[in-house]
């Protein structure tokens, strides 16, 4: 039995973009959390609000490039994950 090219690429299955975005939101939520609470341990200080004109250009943009940094590194790292297990479920399922 030929399996086509949706069947192959969880990436293209709309079952596992709506799970990855679900792990990827709570995932994002959770790391924002703690690096909102890596930087207030490492500085002393709670992060800049990046809008605010009294908060120094240098900090501002320190805690942005962290915040996106670690973010992304999340959300690849969930879609990653999301992939893997997606695939392994579908190559070992009943009747394949």
């Amino acid at each position: 039995m030929t399996r086509n090219a949706a069947e192959e690429d969880p990436m293209a299955n709309m079952e596992f973009k709506i799970v990855a975005g679900l792990l990827g939101g709570v995932a994002t939520f959770a790391a924002q959390k703690l690096i909102s609470r890596g930087w207030t341990t490492i500085t002393g200080q709670e992060p800049p609000d990046p809008d605010d004109p009294e908060a120094s250009t240098v900090s501002a943009v320190a805690w942005v490039a962290a915040s996106a940094v670690g973010v992304a590194v999340v959300q690849v790292l969930v879609r990653r994950f999301a992939a893997k297990r997606y695939s392994g479920i579908g190559r070992h399922s009943v009747g394949q």
